[in-house]
This record gives C-alpha cells, sequence and structure tokens, in this order.
C-alpha cells in the first residue's frame, strides 16, 4: 500500500472563518512543542487535575485489548500519570512511557522511561501492541510522521488510540475539566484557548489516512471534553 509522504501542514479549519484562523495559529505558535519549565510545572500541577478519573475509565474500557497486550506505548506520557496506573491494573505489561521534555521526563517514576521525539521513535518495527497518545498529539511538531511512527512501531494485529481535547466539546464537558483544576485563570481561559485550538478529530483522521491507518472510529468522552481515536490497519 502506497503511503502519502508526511508534511508538516495539517492545518483544516475553515480559512474563511477569523475564529477558525486564529486557533490555527495559535495550535502553530504556542502548541507544537514539548512542555518545559513552568508549563511543565503547570501542566502537572493544575492541568492533569483536569482529567479527574480519566486513566481508569480508559483503562476499563481497552480491558480486554490491553489484557492480551504484551507491550504498550505510553507516547507523550508527560509526568507518568497513565503508565503507572496502567502497570498498576495491569502489572504483566511492559509499558513505554516516551516524553520529549526534559523537565517531565527526569521528574516521572516509571520503569521503562525514555526520551525521545514523536516523530522519530527509537522502537523497532511492529513491537507495539496496544499505542496511547493522552492529550499529546496536538504538542508534537509534526504530526504525520508522529502517526507514520506509530504505524510503523504498532503491530499489524496492534492498535493506536488517539486521545486529544475536543474542539466540538459543550459548555458542561469543559467546565467538568477546568473546575476540577481549582484555577480561576484555567477555568477562563481553558475553553477558549486550549480546547478550541485543539486539533479537530476530522484533521487527525486525514493525517492518520495519509500516514497508512485504513481503520478509523471516533466517540467523545462523555465526561471530559476529549475525543476518543481508534486506529488500526
Amino acid at each position: 500500500m502506497a503511503v502519502s509522504k508526511p508534511s508538516s501542514c495539517d492545518c483544516a479549519y475553515n480559512a474563511n472563518s477569523v475564529l477558525s484562523l486564529l486557533a490555527c495559529k495559535l495550535d502553530l505558535w504556542l502548541y507544537r512543542r514539548p512542555f518545559e519549565g513552568g508549563r511543565a510545572r503547570r501542566y502537572t500541577s493544575i492541568h492533569r487535575r483536569g482529567f479527574g478519573d480519566l486513566d481508569r475509565r480508559l483503562i476499563c474500557s481497552w480491558d480486554r485489548e490491553l489484557g492480551a497486550a504484551r507491550t504498550v506505548l505510553d507516547l507523550g506520557s508527560g509526568p507518568g500519570s497513565f503508565a503507572r496506573c496502567l502497570t498498576a491494573v495491569h502489572p504483566h505489561l511492559t509499558v513505554i512511557a516516551l516524553e520529549p521534555s526534559a523537565a517531565l521526563a527526569g521528574a516521572r517514576p516509571v520503569r521503562h522511561g525514555v526520551r525521545a521525539r514523536a516523530e522519530a521513535l527509537p522502537i523497532a518495527d511492529s513491537v507495539i501492541d496496544v499505542a496511547v497518545c493522552l492529550s499529546s498529539i496536538r504538542h508534537v511538531h509534526d504530526r504525520h510522521h508522529a502517526l507514520y511512527e506509530l504505524r510503523r512501531v504498532v503491530a499489524s494485529a496492534g492498535a493506536a488510540y488517539i486521545v486529544e481535547l475536543d474542539p466540538s466539546s459543550d459548555h458542561r464537558r469543559i467546565r467538568n475539566h477546568s473546575s476540577a483544576t481549582r484555577s480561576w485563570l484555567n477555568r477562563l481561559t481553558f475553553g477558549p484557548l486550549l480546547v478550541k485550538t485543539a486539533p479537530r478529530p476530522e484533521t487527525i483522521a486525514a493525517i492518520a489516512r495519509c500516514a497508512g491507518w485504513t481503520r478509523i472510529a471516533v466517540h467523545t468522552d462523555p465526561l471530559q471534553p476529549l475525543y476518543i481515536m481508534r486506529l488500526s490497519q
């Protein structure tokens, strides 16, 4: 199967809309980079708290698939919260927690921690059973290369899950997250500056098809302002 050459241009917003164009610009200027310094500290101490019990709910919903897996890649693992939760629930798994940020990679107590970029995974072909990108694909500079690399390392019978902020989220789901952070500034800015500027699921799906993923399914989380996309071959 022919796979399109990765490209860094993946903005699929409506150029006729001023708000859509602004969202695209903010995405390119502010978010396509790892968290370092104060941003890393704010994510760990404030934003990660807003996800509540999301880690356990995701693991529960993927229980059968994870139970049959041997190796899981947590791509953009941040402070390692998801990796630690996954290891606790499924101790038989080898969980590779991969994070490009020096601040986050150096602070997390995980067993198989790797510091690397999503565009150049230091992993052999077809050795990952399940890959998870939890609120991390938006911070990758070149999403085409990242999804291409994911397709390379995930086994043919495996799957990758993209869990990302959903720009179409209603106020209830946005409030569920922002209020749990206990930050008045986050309550004001989380919706317009983070949720509404996140890459839309149709944008990520188009990039995934370009990278060679053939089966794509998407649904929204009922509590958090997130969509959950399953990619397989």
